[in-house]
């Protein structure tokens, strides 16, 4: 109960801003993700690569938004594989510098929970590792399905029941304030997901310990056969804990009507956005939003008078 008082007594808006402000001091310091070659530290991000392209190989999809895509590594990774025209949002606007910087994607700073785009703009949105993070999971899955004509997919860590961790509302260590066990995810996401996991706990130690540190094709076999294991026998609530597998990978029908183009919308009211110097201004509620290096802000929002 101390839980659910301390979040229903968060400003939403002073929690993004606070979230933000921490993202962007950690991201002038380092990346979020790997570039420029493997790096051992990044494994996670590797194991996750494995999951999202073999359940992304089955989909059909042209157009791909990332929501929460830091410095635009999966997006890349989809781009490079599958050829499709990859978005981006996130909260950290150093972040998507960088992306723009690195890859020249199409990013903004928005919220997971007021997406920047008309209904069904997208055929495949997709987020890893963020929605944990989100003050309302609930209102990030909506936008997300509504911005999605065709699947929405999201990776988030398992938990073993609804309060396993404590909420880090303070971003003290991860910043993670949900858990998601099988009940709250299948609450969330609904009757029509498919509950999808991977990361082994035996097969991920493996990696830790040597698998990563080895050259390219021997630390691979060790990548392989993490995934392997968690799609044959591991599963998020495994008697056998070797074989639990430690996170989500949930898919839902997207519902967004129609066929939205690809370009930014007025995260407010959905409405067209007018082009001006240096900043962009629906043309509906009049709203302003400033642009930076190429980087619209859709977080810091004026009214125009």
């Amino acid at each position: 109960m101390a839980e659910a008082r301390d979040r229903e007594a968060l400003s939403r808006d002073e929690f993004a801003s606070a979230v933000r402000e921490s993202e962007n001091s950690h991201r002038s310091e380092h990346d979020h993700h790997p570039h420029g070659g493997y790096h051992p530290a990044a494994f996670r991000h590797y194991v996750r690569e494995r999951a999202l392209l073999s359940a992304l190989g089955s989909m059909s999809f042209a157009s791909v938004l990332d929501v929460g895509c830091a410095e635009g590594y999966f997006m890349r990774v989809i781009r490079d594989r599958f050829g499709a025209e990859a978005w981006g949002v996130d909260l950290s606007d150093t972040a998507l510098k960088r992306a723009r910087e690195l890859y020249g994607f199409p990013v903004a700073a928005a919220e997971a929970t007021h997406l920047p785009f008309a209904d069904g703009s997208f055929d495949l949105v997709f987020s890893t590792e963020v929605i944990e993070h989100v003050l309302d999971a609930e209102l990030m899955i909506a936008e997300m399905r509504r911005v999605s004509r065709g699947t929405v997919l999201v990776t988030t860590p398992v938990s073993q029941s609804a309060d396993e961790h404590e909420p880090d509302f303070d971003l003290k260590a991860e910043g993670h304030i949900n858990n998601f066990d099988p009940a709250t995810v299948r609450r969330l996401f609904g009757p029509e997901a498919t509950l999808g996991s991977f990361r082994c706990n035996a097969t991920l130690a493996m990696i830790v310990a040597v698998g990563r540190h080895l050259p390219a094709g021997m630390r691979d076999a060790f990548y392989d056969l993490d995934h392997a294991v968690s799609s044959r026998w591991g599963t998020p609530a495994n008697r056998i804990k070797p074989l639990r597998n430690r996170d989500w990978l949930i898919t839902v029908p997207g519902d967004g009507n129609g066929e939205g183009a690809l370009e930014w919308r007025c995260p407010a009211c959905h409405a067209a956005l007018a082009e001006k110097p240096d900043l962009l201004q629906c043309t509906n509620c009049t709203r302003t939003y400033p642009v930076e290096s190429g980087v619209p802000d859709f977080f810091k929002a004026s009214t125009a008078t």
